[in-house]
Parts: structure tokens; C-alpha cells; sequence
């Protein structure tokens, strides 16, 4: 055979393929949280859910900005223990500590020198930083060392909450990385968890990590150490390259043998002789080496059954291909479009995620689904038994055992694997969240505060009575109700959003003692449980201090401190609201609702708001953050709900009067509407609701606080029941509430008027006359002032009863607003709608009347 000769040109090689881009994905384990669930979340949860693309992607970017030193020490204090693998917090000896300490630095060294792809690793993954220590061993708990008392990283993360929640300065400047549908929620980086912003957080830190190398599917990352390990495995041998299959290919032809000489070696505080063999450049498998794990993967290769181990895939997009879903689709609830216009939550974009490695991931598709089926046919329970990593011998042999008896069952192997892609998407759909990122495209148009009432100081000890629950709730409601055609059309393209105002957790009621009291020694200072008896009935007495003593409070020297309390936490809510939503001040509406002694307090502080405010851009600072007496918005609506109000207005002996510049009030005559800030009952506000079940025994009437001789003919009007088959006929309006309208309504005689000559009707009732058409509204004063309040001539509209008992009612009306469908409803009806709306739905009231004039 004759050599080549000099002059030949050198055996061409193939090109080396660039390192593939990563699919990074940032994951959370707050699934509960941004649910936003009605009922109190009891324990943390464990598994990881990956945020949006566009998420991700801010969350990144904001990553990318942090120094390499500072990622360095938030990942050792804060992410340590947390991804697949990581070692749970137990107690432990000090002589286990020292040991541990001890091998950990050993290997720190040695695992320096044996990787001298560090520096390419770290220049290659952007400077990407993980703690020097990390106690982790794969599918087992290892003892860690246990922090010293007092500075525990629980304890830690309540007090940097604490901190923020007692500032009052900087609700301008957004610290985190706003995530979730109208960024009610945030990431913060120095502390690697996820937060809501508009209402105190309760419970555990919630964690979150940033997921590359995913374990068996895309929502089990691995820890920040372990990944970091396994992509310096990745990066030295370089799977992505065409001449690795034929290196795989010749491993492999060779058994279990050749296996092992194919496989990188991790360090042993993975786990003794854990190591990973890399099947592709998306796919690696992490195997552990020992006798027993040797013949066990000789045997079942034998078999032609899965090869032993755990697979981790590299990158968010494989991982989701990988375990049946679509990259758009793995993410519950961001799979397909779902209007939710009106409540909560608005229309989805349903634009599916974009990876920069989706053309990569694409060429592979289809070789990769094949091979996922295969592989699900031959996959065993024993496979599942043999590839938990760092198992003993008596786990394995159990193991073994458990799928030697499963081979038999011919209807388990061939039982199909995973779901239909009809029943996942059903799946999906059902358990899609309340809120989410991608529901921005409609921007909210309402914000709703509500004001809660008085036993708010008993979810200091019970998490059940928070009031966020009680938003959470009429959040949902909201969210179903506007799912009805007829809301749906008054609603059409617009939404809002429901924020608590928690003002009892801010409010301090201690008193400091003057220096007359203090030089007559009248230093003694006791509290409630002080003078509490103790041999009473323990929750009876703890019920009655932490709910009933609201009302004492209001009614005592501490009210304006309590309404204090409710001007800055609402105020903060604005605050941070339009720092995330900057255009709303433009476009956004602000409505109250006001429960039980909430009610009152607004009505206080509305009582003494200016006409009108300007927006925050014209007001100075140092007003923003002083301003503790009025809200530094304007209110539209104000509907409040089971509200003592008229009990404190009688005792005052003030009454209901519109405010002289608002919206039907622009050029009231002073008969009809006064501009008297600080005049008690004379609200700044466009529409006044007085909502109540007439079992609740807390609520009272309002009609008489307006008129009392008009009130006496004008009862409280139905609110529609949208529980009940058909709702309630609107044909018979003018035999049965007429009467009780303004005469230009055609109240009285049942007689329309003619519309006069240059005047123009609105679908709301208001007539315009005059050269500039300046609104009139016409009738007695006491009709006139009614109307002024609101477009139904009525402040008092009761909801229907659902129970069989109103002595059983009677218990439950006063907390069960939040929950009603009809109360959901009529917020939105008299929110979106003109009167036309209603009129042509038959949505709000339960009877309708047409204003004269005007036409369908």
C-alpha cells in the first residue's frame, strides 16, 4: 500500500460547533402565592414553577447587573440549600460540623485543580457565581450546620421585610424585578425570593433560583452548585460536538465497562462516586459507581431495559420537550388564551415563549420524541428504584426486587405514560392562576381598594382572618362574573384590580405620658391583658379584645390615629401602584369599597378630602410623604358594605349631601350640592353605594341621611341575583319602583313628560340645557340630591338572601360579601356601565326603569 503523498493536503475535519446558547429559565416555588388563593397556605411548597420567558428575561438582565462578588454572597446566604439536591436544615454536632468543614475545604482545593476549565467556565457563563461550601448529596438529606439562634435565614428574611414595610419614603423607586399580572408581585435578588408588593408577606421566604441544568423534567432545577458542576463537565467534554456520537457510540458498544470510562467524575460531596455521561448535547445521565450499582446496571442492560440513572437536561426548552409538553405550554395557565376582562385578571396575550436556542432545539425535535418514546415503553419501576442516586445497598436490592415483581404485570408495562395533550390543557386550564404576567396587554383601567373592618388584630395570631384572603376571594367572584356575556359586553375591553388596605397592622395605639404626668408619677401603664379575666372562656375573651375593641377605639381619641392608618397604607398602595403603572394617572379610576367600621373611616376621610387632588407628578415630595389626613387620589366610587355609617351620622346629626364639582355636581345650586371639605357627610366622591344584606346585624340604611321624607317612600332597591335561573324581569319597572324615582324619571304619576324643546337626556337621567349645555339635574331637592349621588336615585340597594333561616343568616350576612356572585356583579355593572348598559342587560338592579327620551 503506497503512502499519500508529501505535497497531500492534511484529512479534512469537521468544523467544531460553537458552545450551544444556555436556556436558562428563573423558577419559583410560589406557585401558591400567585394563585392568589382564598384560603390561608399552611405549608411551603417544594416544587418549583418557571416563571414567563419575558420574566426571565428581566429577571436576568437585573441578574447580570450584580456584581460577581455580590452574586457570590447571595447565593451562599440566601440559595444554598435550595434547587434538586439540596441538604435540608437539621441539627447537628459540632465535631460533625468541624468534619464536614474540614472535607469541604479539602475538596474545595483539590476540586480547583482538577477542573482547570474554571476560568473558561466562569468567562463562558458570564461570571456566573456559586458559594465555595454547599452541603449537597442527591436524593438524600444531609445534616448542615445549624445557624445560631436569633440569626437563622428565616429570621433574616422577616426582618428585611420588616424594614421595607416601615418605609415610607421610596415607594417611587421599584427595588425589585416586578413579576406576575399587574406586578402584584416582585423578585428580590439580594435575598433570592419572591415577594407580594402591595400587601404584607406572611409565612416562609418564598425561594427562587435560576435554572440551567433541570432534573427529568422543567420543574426540578438542579441546586446553583450542582449545575455549575455539571457545566464544567459539559464544557470539557463538549457533547455538542458531531465527533462525541461516534465516542458515545464506541463506549457504549463496549457494556458497562466502557461506560464507565465515558463517564465525568463529580465531586464526592455530590455523593460517593456520582459522576454523569453526557448522551447528547441537551441530555446527560448522573450514575453513581460501586459494585452493586455496577452489576445492577450490567444486569438490567442485559434486559434491554433503561439504563440506570437520573437524566438532566440542559436548559429550560429540552427539559419541557423532554417530559411531554411543549416549551409554551409548561407553564400551568400560560398555555392558551382565556378572556378574563373586568376582574383581576384581563385578556392572555397567548404568544407563546421564544428560547434563543429554539432553532438548535428544533432540528433535534423529532429524534428527541422518538426517543422519549422508546425509552417510556422500556421504562420500569425498577429503573425509577435504581436511579435515585446515593442509595444503600438494602434501598437498591428493594429496588431490584420491586421491578422484578412490576416486569410480571403486563398491564403496568404497557400502561400508556403521561397524559393526553386534550386532558393536559384541560388539566392546565383548570389550575390556570388568578393572575399572570402575560395579561398586560390590557392595561388596568380601575383600581379597587378595599377597607376592611374591624377584628383585623385577630390575624396576628390565626392566618385565616387576613384580610388578603377576603380579597382573594372577591378577586375570584370578580374573575367569574365577568365572564358573563351581558358584563362582558359592558365590560368589553377594559378591567380592574383589587387591592387590600390594611391599615390595623400599622396602627399604634400607645400614648406617651405628658411631663405633668410624668412628675406625678402617673407612670402606670397596663394593657388589655391585664385586665382580661382569666377564668372566662379563653377564645370568647380573645375574640371579643382583638374584634370588638375596634369599636371603642373609633369612638375614643384613637380615631384619628386610626385614620391615619388608612390614609398611608392607602396612599402607599397608589403610590406603589402608579410607580408600576405610570399611565394610569392618566386613564385610571380609583373606587372604594368600605366594610363595617372600614366604611366609617372612609367616610371620614372623605368627608374631609379636597374636591379634587392633583396627580402625584405636581405635588412636592415632602407633601407625598407627610400627607397623612387624605388620600392623595380621587375616589370615583364609593359602594360600602354592611356599614354601620348611619348609626355614626345620627350621632353626629349630619347628613348625606353631594360635593359641589364632581361628576353631576359640576354646576350644582347650592340647595343641591355643597363644596365643603371637612363638612361630615359631604363625601368627594362621584357615586355613593350603601350594599347590605338585610339580615346583616351591622349594616344600617342611608336613605334617610339624604332626605328623611323622601326615604320614607323610597325603600332600598334589589340588587339583580345572578344565581337565580333567569335573571329578575324588568317589564313590570314602572308598577313597582317608579314611583319612588325623580319625577323627571317619570316618577310619581306614571306619566311621561315630553322631552323639552333643547334640552338633550343622557342614557344616566341628566338633562344638559342651556347655551353651553351645562349639566341640570331636575326634581325636588331631595330628588335632586339623590340623583346627585348616584344615577339610580337610591344610596340604598340591599343583595338577596340565598339562606332558608334569617336567624342562621344573620351570623354569617356581615362576612359574606366577598364570597356573593350578585355583590361581585353589581361592582362591576355600576363600575363599566352607562345606563344604557344596564338597561339593555338587565344587569345591577333587579328593575329597571327607561329614561324618558331615550332609546335602545
Amino acid at each position: 500500500m503506497s503512502g499519500l503523498p508529501p505535497d497531500a493536503p492534511p484529512p479534512s475535519t469537521p468544523p467544531l460547533l460553537p458552545i450551544p446558547m444556555l436556556d436558562f429559565r428563573w423558577v419559583h416555588a410560589g406557585a401558591q402565592h400567585l394563585d392568589l388563593l382564598p384560603t390561608p397556605i399552611t405549608a411551603a411548597s417544594t416544587t418549583y414553577k418557571p416563571f414567563s420567558l419575558s420574566e426571565s428575561v428581566r429577571i436576568e438582565e437585573r441578574w447580570r447587573e450584580m456584581a460577581d462578588t455580590e452574586k457570590l454572597a447571595v447565593i451562599r446566604e440566601w440559595g444554598s440549600t435550595e434547587g434538586e439536591g439540596a441538604p435540608a436544615r437539621t441539627k447537628s454536632k459540632e465535631k460533625d460540623i468541624a468534619r464536614r468543614d474540614s472535607i469541604t475545604s479539602n475538596h474545595s482545593a483539590a476540586s480547583s485543580a482538577a477542573h482547570p476549565v474554571d476560568e473558561k467556565v466562569k468567562e463562558k457563563r458570564n461570571n456566573e457565581q456559586t458559594p465555595s461550601k454547599e452541603y449537597i448529596q442527591s436524593g438524600q438529606e444531609q445534616n448542615i450546620p445549624e445557624e445560631e439562634p436569633g440569626d437563622s435565614i428565616e429570621q433574616k428574611y422577616k426582618d428585611v421585610v420588616s424594614k421595607v414595610q416601615k418605609d415610607y419614603v421610596d415607594f417611587e423607586v421599584i427595588q425589585g424585578v416586578p413579576v406576575s399580572q399587574d406586578s402584584l408581585f416582585e423578585v428580590s435578588l439580594p435575598t433570592l425570593s419572591l415577594h407580594p408588593v402591595f400587601w404584607a408577606h406572611t409565612g416562609s421566604r418564598v425561594p427562587v433560583l435560576r435554572g440551567t441544568w433541570f432534573v427529568e423534567s422543567e420543574t426540578r432545577p438542579c441546586s446553583w452548585e450542582l449545575a455549575e458542576e455539571i457545566e464544567k463537565a459539559y464544557l470539557e467534554i463538549q457533547p455538542w460536538q458531531p465527533s462525541y456520537k461516534h465516542e458515545l457510540a464506541t463506549a457504549m458498544s463496549l457494556g458497562t465497562a466502557g461506560e464507565e470510562k465515558l463517564k465525568y467524575t463529580l465531586p464526592s460531596k455530590f455523593g460517593q462516586g456520582l459522576g454523569i455521561i453526557f448522551e447528547d448535547g441537551e441530555k446527560g445521565r448522573l450514575i453513581t459507581t460501586g459494585t452493586l450499582t455496577y452489576l445492577t446496571r450490567a444486569f438490567w442492560a442485559s434486559l434491554r431495559a433503561k439504563p440506570s440513572g437520573t437524566y438532566v437536561y440542559r436548559g429550560y426548552g429540552p427539559a419541557a420537550i423532554a417530559s411531554g409538553k411543549n416549551k409554551g405550554d409548561a407553564s400551568p395557565g400560560r398555555s392558551r388564551p382565556l378572556s378574563r376582562r373586568g376582574s383581576a385578571s384581563s385578556q392572555r396575550s397567548g404568544v407563546a415563549d421564544k428560547s434563543p436556542s429554539m432553532h438548535h432545539r428544533a432540528l433535534s425535535k423529532d429524534r428527541s420524541s422518538k426517543e422519549g418514546k422508546n425509552e417510556k415503553k422500556l421504562e420500569t419501576v425498577v429503573g425509577a428504584a435504581v436511579k435515585g442516586l446515593g442509595l444503600t445497598a438494602g434501598e437498591t436490592l428493594s429496588g431490584v426486587k420491586k421491578g422484578l415483581e412490576d416486569l410480571k404485570d403486563e398491564e403496568k408495562r404497557n400502561r400508556p405514560v403521561g397524559f393526553s395533550a386534550d386532558t393536559r390543557n384541560a388539566i392546565e386550564e383548570e389550575n390556570a392562576p388568578v393572575v399572570d404576567s402575560e395579561e398586560d396587554a390590557s392595561p388596568c383601567t380601575d383600581l379597587l381598594l378595599v377597607i376592611h373592618g374591624i377584628g383585623q388584630q385577630l390575624a396576628t395570631q390565626y392566618e385565616a382572618y387576613n384580610f388578603v384572603y377576603a380579597g382573594n376571594q372577591l378577586r375570584q367572584v370578580l374573575r367569574k362574573q365577568s365572564a358573563n356575556p351581558a358584563l362582558a359586553s359592558i365590560i368589553r375591553d377594559r378591567r380592574c384590580q383589587i387591592l387590600p388596605v390594611q391599615w390595623r397592622t400599622s396602627i399604634d395605639l400607645s400614648d406617651e405620658k405628658t411631663e405633668e404626668d410624668r412628675a406625678h408619677g402617673m407612670d402606670n401603664q397596663f394593657t388589655i391583658s391585664d385586665i382580661t379575666m382569666n377564668k372566662s372562656i379563653p377564645y370568647v375573651r380573645e375574640l371579643t379584645n382583638a374584634v370588638l375593641l375596634d369599636i371603642p377605639l373609633y369612638m375614643s381619641h384613637h380615631r384619628q390615629k386610626m385614620i391615619e392608618a388608612v390614609c398611608m397604607q392607602a396612599n402607599k398602595l397608589y403610590r406603589l401602584w402608579v410607580a408600576r403603572n405610570p399611565d394610569f394617572e392618566k386613564h385610571g379610576r380609583i373606587h372604594i369599597i368600605g366594610h363595617s367600621l372600614g366604611s366609617a373611616l372612609a367616610a371620614q376621610i372623605l368627608s374631609n378630602q379636597p374636591t379634587k387632588m392633583p396627580s402625584l407628578s405636581q405635588l412636592p415630595k415632602q407633601v407625598i410623604t407627610q400627607t397623612r389626613d387624605r388620600f392623595l387620589f380621587n375616589t370615583s366610587n364609593l359602594f360600602l358594605c354592611g356599614s354601620p355609617l348611619g348609626i355614626f351620622l345620627h350621632l353626629e346629626q349630619a347628613q348625606l349631601m353631594p360635593r359641589k364639582g364632581r361628576e353631576r355636581t359640576m354646576h350644582s345650586p347650592q340647595d343641591e350640592a355643597l363644596d365643603r371639605a371637612g363638612k361630615y357627610g359631604c363625601l368627594a366622591i362621584d357615586s355613593l353605594y350603601n350594599i347590605f344584606y338585610f339580615t346583616d346585624p351591622v349594616a344600617y340604611q342611608l336613605n334617610a341621611a339624604v332626605d328623611v321624607k323622601l326615604a320614607a317612600r323610597r325603600p332600598p332597591l334589589a340588587i339583580t341575583s345572578v344565581t337565580a335561573p333567569f335573571y329578575a324581569p324588568v317589564t313590570d319597572g314602572f308598577t313597582t319602583i317608579s314611583r319612588y324615582l325623580p319625577s323627571y324619571l317619570g316618577g310619581g304619576t306614571g306619566e311621561k313628560k315630553p322631552v323639552r324643546p333643547g334640552v338633550i337626556r343622557l342614557p344616566s337621567g341628566i338633562e344638559m340645557s342651556g347655551p353651553s349645555g351645562e349639566e341640570r339635574l331636575e326634581g325636588t331637592r331631595g330628588e335632586r340630591r339623590f340623583s346627585a349621588l348616584n344615577s339610580h336615585g337610591n344610596v340604598d340597594f340591599y343583595l338577596p338572601s340565598a339562606g332558608v333561616s334569617e336567624y342562621l343568616d344573620m351570623i354569617t350576612a356581615h362576612l359574606s360579601y366577598w364570597t356573593d356572585a350578585s355583590f361581585a356583579a353589581f361592582l362591576l355593572a355600576e363600575i363599566f356601565s352607562t345606563r344604557l348598559d344596564l338597561m339593555r342587560t338587565g344587569m345591577g338592579l333587579a328593575e329597571q326603569v327607561m329614561p324618558e327620551g331615550t332609546a335602545l
